[in-house]
C-alpha cells in the first residue's frame, strides 16, 4: 500500500474518539474511515503493522461482509452501510497540482492548497493527506503499481488510487484564510518540474 503506516495510525487513533469504521467488503477489501476521510486496501497488501495497529485499537478485525464502529466504548456492528470508497464519482482527467503552499488553519491544522492547473481553482485539504502517500513504501515485487497526483470531485475532496489502494479525503473549509484564498484563485502556485 503507498500509505505511510505511521501517519495511518495517527489518523486511526483520531478518529478513534469518535468512532473508527473498519469493513471488510465482499471483494475482501479492508476498509478504514473517519468522518472526513475513507481509505481501501486489497487484502494481502495490508503492512503486518498496521494490522496490528487495528487490533490494538479495536480488537479485531472485521469479518467478510462485516462493518463496525470501533470507540473506547467498544466495537457497535453496522448494517447497510458503505463498505468501499465510491470512486466512480471521481473523473481521472480531473487532476489537482499538489503546491508547496501550507496554510495553518483556525485549529492550528497545516492545510495543503491543491490547485487545477486548467482553472486556477484553489482546494484545500489536511496536510496529513498529503504527507501518507509515499510511493517509496509500495512494495513493487508484489505487483503493485506507483500512485500520481489525485484525482478530484469538487464536492466529494481528492482521491488517489492504485491497483491495491484508495485514499479518498474531504476538502476543507478555512474560514480563517479565506481572502487569501480567493486571492490565489487564477495565480499559478504549482511548483516548476525540472528539465
Amino acid at each position: 500500500m503507498f500509505l505511510r503506516p505511521s501517519i495511518l495510525n495517527r489518523l486511526m487513533k483520531q478518529a478513534y474518539k469518535s468512532g473508527l469504521v473498519i469493513a471488510r467488503n465482499e471483494k475482501d477489501w479492508l476498509y478504514i474511515a473517519g468522518k472526513y476521510w475513507e481509505i481501501e486496501i486489497k487484502e494481502g497488501f495490508i503492512p503486518k503493522k498496521t494490522l496490528r495497529d487495528i487490533i490494538a485499537l479495536t480488537g479485531e478485525l472485521p469479518k467478510m461482509g462485516e462493518r463496525f464502529v470501533a470507540t473506547k466504548e467498544g466495537n457497535q456492528l453496522e448494517m447497510e452501510m458503505p463498505m468501499e470508497i465510491k470512486d466512480e464519482r471521481f473523473n481521472e482527467r480531473d487532476r489537482l497540482d499538489i503546491t508547496d503552499v501550507v496554510l495553518i488553519g483556525t485549529a492550528g491544522t497545516a492545510q495543503r492548497l491543491l490547485q487545477d492547473e486548467d482553472t486556477g481553482k484553489i482546494y484545500v485539504v489536511n496536510d496529513a493527506f498529503i504527507q501518507i502517500v509515499d510511493n517509496f513504501v509500495i512494495e513493487k515485487r508484489k505487483g503493485e503499481h506507483t500512485v500520481g497526483i489525485p484525482s478530484y470531485h469538487p464536492a466529494y475532496g481528492i482521491l488517489f488510487k492504485n491497483n491495491v489502494c484508495k485514499l479518498k479525503a474531504n476538502f476543507r473549509a478555512d474560514e480563517k484564510n479565506n481572502k487569501i484564498l480567493k486571492n490565489l484563485e487564477g495565480v499559478e502556485i504549482t511548483p516548476e518540474v525540472p528539465l
